[in-house]
C-alpha cells in the first residue's frame, strides 16, 4: 500500500508528512512524538477527514493508553485519507500544554509567547529537540541543509521560465509552464530556491501570490510553488484528464 500525505497538527507544530497505512497504532504514535514531542502515552489523537474541517473522531485516547493494544490495530483501519489531519493532544500534567484542547485553542492558532519567553520554558518542543539533537540542533544539520540547497541550485540552474514541466507525486501527474525561478523573500526570507508553476488545469494552491505579494501570473488555483527538485522540464503537452493531487513542499 502507498503511504499517504497528510496534516500533523499539535497546539505548537503543524507539518505535512507522509504516513503508511501499514503501520501499526504505537509506530505510528512513536513517529508523532518526533514531531510534536509529545510521549506516546500522552497523547490523544483526533482525525479529521477534512484538514481545515471541525468534524473529527478519535483515534486514540490517552486514557486507555495499551502499548501492546496499540501494536495489534494498524493505521489502515482508521481509513485515513490523503490530505486529511492528524491533531495530537498532550494530555501530560506536567506539560506546559496540559488541558489545551480542540474545546479552547484552534489547530491553526498561534501559541502566543514570545520567542524569548518560549526559549525559557521546559517541556516544550524546543526543549525537547535541543535534549535530543533532532532538527537545526543536530551537530550535522547545517550540512546536511546546504547540501540540499545546492542540489535544489543545481537544478534550478537548469530550467528557464516558459519551459513546459511536470510534477509527479503519489496521487499521479501533472503538467504546466515554469513562471519563477528563484528566492522568495516573503516565503521563506530567501533561505531558498523556488519554482513558480502555472498547471494547465486547477490543481495549484494560489495565482502566483505569496500573503498578497504577486510573484508570478497565474490564474486562481493553478499556481504553486515548489522545490526545484520535485519539478522536471520537457517536452510535456498537456494532458487530458483532470488531475487533483498535492505534494510535499508546496505552496
Amino acid at each position: 500500500m502507498s503511504d499517504i500525505s497528510i496534516y500533523v497538527t499539535s497546539n505548537l507544530t503543524s507539518s505535512e508528512r507522509r504516513i503508511s497505512p501499514q503501520w501499526d497504532l504505537h509506530y505510528l504514535k512513536t513517529r508523532l512524538e518526533l514531531i510534536t514531542g509529545i510521549e506516546p502515552k500522552y497523547q490523544t489523537i483526533q482525525y479529521y477527514p477534512i484538514a481545515n474541517s471541525n468534524e473529527s473522531r478519535k483515534i486514540a485516547d490517552s486514557s486507555n493508553y495499551n502499548e501492546q493494544a496499540d501494536k495489534e490495530v494498524t493505521v489502515t483501519q482508521f481509513n485515513i485519507v490523503p490530505f486529511s489531519r492528524l491533531h495530537v493532544i498532550d494530555t501530560n500534567p506536567d506539560s506546559e500544554l496540559a488541558g489545551l484542547d480542540e474545546d479552547n485553542i484552534s489547530p491553526d492558532a498561534e501559541f502566543k509567547l514570545s520567542e524569548e519567553e518560549y526559549a525559557k520554558k521546559t517541556n516544550t518542543v524546543l526543549s525537547w529537540k535541543q535534549n535530543n539533537k533532532l532538527g537545526r540542533f543536530n551537530p550535522e544539520f547545517d550540512s546536511a541543509k546546504v547540501k540540499l540547497y545546492e542540489e535544489n541550485l543545481a537544478i534550478a540552474e537548469t530550467m528557464k521560465v516558459g519551459q513546459r514541466c511536470r510534477v509527479i507525486n503519489i496521487g499521479g501527474e501533472r503538467r504546466g509552464v515554469v513562471k519563477y525561478i528563484g528566492k522568495i523573500e516573503v516565503l521563506d526570507k530567501g533561505e531558498n530556491i523556488w519554482v513558480g508553476v502555472e498547471f494547465d488545469e486547477p490543481t495549484g494552491k494560489n495565482n502566483g501570490s505569496i500573503d498578497g505579494v504577486k510573484i508570478f501570473e497565474a490564474k486562481p488555483g493553478h499556481g504553486s510553488f515548489l522545490k526545484p527538485k520535485q519539478v522536471e522540464v520537457g517536452d510535456f503537452p498537456e494532458l487530458d484528464p483532470f488531475m487533483s493531487d498535492e505534494d510535499d513542499d508546496e505552496l
